[in-house]
């Protein structure tokens, strides 16, 4: 599998750009510029199907090329497309409120929490249209261009509030099924 990965190149879309340096490779798009460093075993050259990559050394290498393929593949994919994760509050009385680069969640504790949003991410609140449905009260988008990001910001915003098993309450990937326990009383204390 290996030699199949170096046989074939990357591919670099229209409107991104590749520069090679010793340590890094820096891709610039039309959503900002990331960098991939460089481990020293290996080169690349740009062709144009792509850009290609060639270990130098050993066959311990051999697992580092897939990992170096793909970060570089994500970087593309950033700085082309970018990365978006979805996470949906769920909970009566809960409230989420973007300001600037703040975000002001009230998840139930005694005082609200205030959320940083770091460089490189934009975070969108949408609402729902109608309130059938309660519980759910807002869906927060955490976008940008860095993969890694993106999921690590998303895992400390679900963090705030985990979902609770019993109720379903609390902050989860939109989509996310949660399986719901049943109390004490359901599954069969006396009276």
């Amino acid at each position: 599998m290996g030699r199949a990965i170096e046989k074939r190149p990357v591919n670099v879309p229209p409107g991104v750009k590749v520069e090679i340096k010793q340590e890094e490779i820096t891709l610039k798009g039309k959503l900002g510029n990331l960098s991939v460093d460089i481990l020293p075993d290996f080169s690349f050259e740009l062709k144009n199907d792509g850009l290609w990559i060639n270990r130098k050394g050993p066959l311990a290498n051999k697992a580092k090329l897939g990992l170096i393929r793909s970060l570089i593949e994500n970087a593309i994919q950033g700085v082309s497309k970018g990365f978006t994760k979805k996470l949906e509050v769920r909970g009566i009385g809960y409230k989420v409120q973007l300001t600037g680069k703040k975000l002001e969640l009230r998840l139930g504790y005694s005082h609200p929490i205030f959320f940083e949003v770091p460089d490189g991410i934009d975070l969108e609140v949408e609402y729902p249209k109608t309130r059938e449905d309660k519980e759910w009260i807002a869906d927060i988008v955490v976008k940008g261009t860095d993969k890694q990001l993106v999921g690590q910001i998303a895992a400390n915003l679900k963090k705030l509030r985990k979902p609770d098993v019993y109720k379903g309450k609390g902050i989860r990937y939109k989509g996310e099924y949660i399986r719901k326990k049943l109390g004490k009383r359901a599954v069969g204390g006396e009276a």
